[in-house]
């Protein structure tokens, strides 16, 4: 053998025994819990740049019992590898697997939480997180109705971005949270989705990070093994959101990962996929990774208190979310998937239809816009949205935002089934021009009127920088009405929703089933009308979403004696007549007025 062959050959054995020395150990064995003593040296796994998987030394502390839960313990331990000096653990890092002895015990879960610089963390025991990810006869593809179990709490002050303290704490080990990357979204959209996942109790669990996204079609071809980044897809396209943590354990095609919950939502269907390290951020406040997700490799059914779980193989279904925008500039189209959840998917989807109205060339001050669309669900038909909006302030903007996060906040919040939406398929026509009009003086050509008369209603309608108009509106008195007075009412949607009960969570209609809710979500008026409702007094009721109006006296007492069953609430109004003028602009103000019938 030459001198030169004998050089590569002893370059290529060094390469392949430091390949080796980078790679995890293999994970036949599991070191116990019971095991563990104070001085212990161990080894974290996980990825500080790109796909590479790099060992971090560890010192074991000890145990703290009972720490994470009744029986549910945590290791104690301290990052003491230079990789990790100026970091410590960092957000992102949830799940790296430690190593002693060449056996797995636990994964990187917790970290101190203010400005800690000597990298004290908190490890998972495996065994608890195995317990987690035992399917418990649900696979990925039965998930259930999803419950957080934050229950709305709010864990961290208004002005903390995933920073999980409570208003006096002194710190303390706190799980450490999953950066959600999130590419897409302007500035503006970015802070109003952060707020909307605090609102929802994702302070202190989840770290909203701007920039990153996907690239489904671009495949890692590394081994997805412990120690390797893993991905929970909330959104991808146009708008891509994922969080990230790190894979602890791997069975055949059965993972764990995190070491904490995401959500804590219990049994769930996440699309699962890979991702790569852009950078592993240095900071003493909020040191974190920065991930773009790739492929999508399966499905996360378990989110759970010491893990989330994930199977390789079926990915879990998406809600398609298509956007097109039309302008005087030209017309444009966004498209997104969203995974469905109650709290999430409602925030996500209107901040897709935000990002097209704000952060882009087509944004104006002043504007007027019309939604048009359909909420498409498997075996409940369509919601229809349409409405129409305008003003000047940038609050105004977030009226069709409001919209879409209302009726799938309402889908979602039902009590009967978790919907599946197949589709949200939306229009959005706008202009630069404001295009409101202010109701005015109301008059009616008569205070008495007969059966079979026609009466006449004038209404002043007063445009933004434009010349008054009058309109007509006329109605005939049914034949049935005999005596008594007519309300009148002339006015906008809001208020018209509101006079009979219509107005989101505090309308009179109790429906019984999905199919139910969708029927009365399907009554929305939109703003560019002026609504003509005439009414009278009569007693009735509301079964779920069916009005029973004029109600003979003796179907009233058995109401109102509370012997019945009937989930149902009371009404004392019966519309007449109902008429709607459309107008091309957003209409505001309304007015009552009266019609005797002799």
């Amino acid at each position: 053998m030459s001198f030169g062959t004998a050089i590569v050959a002893l370059v290529a054995l060094l390469g392949a025994a430091l390949d080796v020395a980078g790679q995890v150990p293999p994970q036949g064995e599991v070191f116990p819990l019971s095991r563990v003593q104070p001085g212990m040296r161990g080894k974290a796994y996980t990825v500080m740049l790109g796909t590479e998987v790099v060992p971090l030394d560890v010192e074991i502390y000890g145990v703290l019992h009972d720490f994470i839960g009744p029986k549910k313990d945590l290791i104690i331990g301290k990052l003491v590898d230079e990789r990790t000096k100026l970091t410590g653990a960092v957000h992102g890092m949830s799940g790296s697997p430690l190593y002693i002895e060449d056996k797995v015990a636990g994964a990187l879960s917790y970290r101190l939480t203010q400005f800690e610089k000597e990298g004290w963390c908190g490890f998972t025991p495996i065994a608890d997180m195995i317990e987690a990810g035992e399917p418990g006869g649900e696979t990925s593809r039965k998930a259930g109705r999803l419950e957080s179990s934050l229950g709305g709490q709010h864990f961290a002050s208004g002005g903390n971005t995933g920073i999980p303290l409570l208003p006096g704490d002194s710190g303390g080990f706190r799980p450490l949270t999953g950066p959600v990357t999130i590419g897409g979204l302007g500035p503006r959209m970015f802070e109003w989705l952060r707020s909307e996942f605090a609102a929802h109790g994702f302070d202190g669990r989840l770290l909203p990070t701007m920039g990153g996204g996907g690239q489904e079609s671009k495949l890692l071809k590394t081994p997805f093994e412990p120690g390797t980044p893993v991905a929970a897809v909330l959104a991808t396209g146009d708008v891509h959101m994922a969080g990230t943590g790190t894979l602890t354990w791997r069975r055949g095609n059965r993972v764990l990962a995190f070491g904490h919950p995401m959500f804590g939502s219990g049994k769930v269907a996440v699309p699962m996929a890979r991702a790569e390290i852009v950078a592993t951020i240095s900071s003493y406040l909020m040191p974190h990774k920065l991930s773009n997700t790739r492929q999508v490799v399966g499905t996360i059914y378990q989110d759970r208190l010491t893990a989330i779980a994930g199977e390789i193989g079926p990915v879990p279904p998406m809600c398609e979310l298509n956007i097109r925008l039309r302008t005087p500039r030209g017309e444009r189209s966004f498209h997104s998937r969203l995974y469905q959840h109650e709290s999430v998917t409602p925030a996500i989807a209107a901040s897709c239809v935000g990002q097209a109205l704000t952060d882009t060339l087509d944004y104006s001050r002043e504007f007027a816009l019309a939604l048009r669309g359909d909420i498409e669900l498997k075996n409940h038909g369509k919601i229809h949205v349409e409405n129409f909006y305008s003003g000047s302030e940038s609050s105004d903007h977030l009226g069709p935002m409001r919209e879409v996060a209302s009726v799938l906040g309402e889908l979602f919040d039902n009590r009967f089934e978790l919907p599946q939406i197949e589709r949200i398929a939306l229009e959005l026509n706008l202009n630069d021009e404001r295009q409101t009009v202010l109701l005015g003086e109301v008059v009616v050509d008569r205070d008495k009127a007969k059966p079979g008369e026609t009466v006449t209603v004038r209404a002043v309608l007063k445009p933004w920088r434009g010349e008054r108009r009058v309109a007509t509106l006329e109605f005939v008195v049914p034949e049935n009405v005999r005596s008594g007075e007519l309300d009148i009412f002339v006015g906008d949607a809001t208020a018209a929703d509101a006079l009979d009960g219509k107005s989101g969570r505090v309308r009179v209609e109790r429906p019984q089933n999905l199919g139910q809710l969708v029927s009365v979500l399907n009554q929305r008026r939109p703003q560019n009308a002026l609504y003509l409702r005439v009414t009278r007094k009569a007693d009735g009721i509301v079964v779920a979403d069916q009005r029973m109006p004029a109600l003979p006296p003796s179907a009233m007492q058995l109401y109102d004696s509370n012997r019945t069953m009937l989930e149902a609430a009371r009404i004392e109004r019966v519309d007449v007549v109902e008429k709607r003028l459309p107008q091309n602009a957003v209409v505001r103000g309304s007015q009552v007025l009266k019609v005797k019938v002799e």
